[in-house]
């Protein structure tokens, strides 16, 4: 049995419902911008939080009333960055609109070590928070000041052992392939992580990603990237590291524990409806994909103004939800894509519509085919973007 097959397991329970719904929450301020980032995030120095709070809550009642989700995910931005009150606040009416604290089986909120006190953990815990993303990227000083990173590794320790302590679940978010590191170093930091024993990690090759400074640093010719020979290996060797520590390696970058996944992000890569709150929050719903104004302060207005802050809305062609069941399913390699289901909401079934390229990706060693389900091989892993490419509609998605 390969790497690839020793720790791609089913999960042996699945409590999510095909017709639930998941809800979303976006707080969209950090303490600074890391470079690497793309996400909807802005910098809090004249961050208005209380309007902030006012604004996603009003939106809720518009939106999410009585909406009795199966998970909830506060993500950001940092949440742990908003002051105890309006995260009390926050919690509080959001369970009188939404009754999420006795419908949710996983409540996560994202935190970063220098804001997560015991004060805001015990925020979190009473607002019913039973799992904490905790972003640490790296423990090595110079790699968190070339990301701009705002805290030490001694804090991100510290954050770790107070979430280990107080919450149920933990994932730890890192990043590799930092151009010139020793990868005995990435795997170091690794190690002691793994000596606390979270539940689950998110481990990211360093992207570079449109827009962002370090893309521009890096077009600038004032970055190099890693060699991607090199990113290859730590790839492999991460999903080695994690198979020994007897992880799962459910997703392209994301690891668990037996049946300790991120049920709010399966559930999105399964393409289940989620209403999105907050500032470029997305959210598809009823076969209806609609996203959020960007800006924080913009939010805000429109929801005052009008009640809703959409920016985009649109129901999407059956080729295009064909295409995203793909995109979402491939992502998980003991998963993947279910040829009932994807014919169940698109009314096309993928083994005709894909015949050609099903029969050339098989052919390659790229794809595991079957009337039932179509997966990635680990090598399909390795190249999905290439294998997702040639689901791409011929028009627009």
């Amino acid at each position: 049995m390969g790497l690839g097959e020793r720790r791609n397991k089913p999960f042996s329970v699945n409590p999510l419902q095909e017709k639930g719904v998941s809800l979303y929450v976006h707080l969209p301020y950090c303490a600074s911008r890391c470079r690497y980032c793309d996400f909807n995030a802005w910098v809090a120095d004249k961050a208005d939080f209380t309007s902030y709070i006012d604004a996603v809550l009003h939106e809720a009642r518009e939106k999410a009333t009585g909406l009795n989700p199966q998970t909830v995910f506060f993500g950001g931005g940092t949440p742990s960055l908003f002051p105890k009150e309006e995260l009390s606040r926050l919690f509080e009416e959001l369970q009188i609109i939404t009754g999420y604290q006795t419908s949710a089986f996983e409540i996560t909120a994202e935190a970063n070590p220098e804001s997560f006190s015991e004060e805001k953990a015990s925020v979190f815990s009473h607002g019913q928070v039973n799992r904490v993303s905790l972003g640490i990227q790296s423990l090595q000083p110079d790699i968190l000041r070339a990301y701009d990173r705002a805290h030490s590794s001694e804090q991100a320790l510290q954050a770790l052992d107070r979430i280990k302590r107080v919450f149920s679940q933990c994932n730890v978010d890192m990043i590799y392939a930092f151009p010139g590191q020793h990868p005995e170093s990435f795997f170091s930091d690794l190690e002691k992580l793994l000596a606390y024993s979270p539940d689950h990690f998110s481990c990211y090759e360093l992207s570079y990603e449109p827009g962002t400074a370090l893309t521009k640093k890096r077009d600038a010719g004032k970055w190099n990237p890693e060699d991607p020979d090199l990113c290859e290996k730590l790839f492999l060797a991460v999903q080695e590291i994690f198979s020994r520590h007897q992880y799962s390696h459910y997703e392209v970058s994301n690891f668990a524990l037996d049946n300790s996944p991120c049920w709010h992000n399966v559930a999105t890569w399964r393409t289940l409806d989620c209403v999105g709150l907050g500032a470029g929050a997305v959210g598809w719903e009823g076969g209806v994909r609609q996203k959020n104004i960007l800006r924080p302060v913009e939010y805000e207005s429109a929801i005052f103004e009008r009640g809703s802050a959409t920016l985009e809305k649109e129901v999407p062609k059956k080729e295009t939800v064909l295409f995203d069941l793909f995109m979402m399913g491939l992502r998980m390699p003991h998963e993947g894509v279910s040829i009932e289901r994807a014919e169940r909401l698109t009314g096309l079934n993928p083994l005709l519509v894909y015949d050609k390229e099903l029969a050339q990706l098989r052919q390659e060693g790229l794809l595991r085919v079957t009337p039932e389900q179509i997966r990635v091989t680990p090598k399909g892993l390795l190249l999905l973007d290439t294998v997702l490419q040639s689901f791409l509609p011929t028009q627009s998605v």
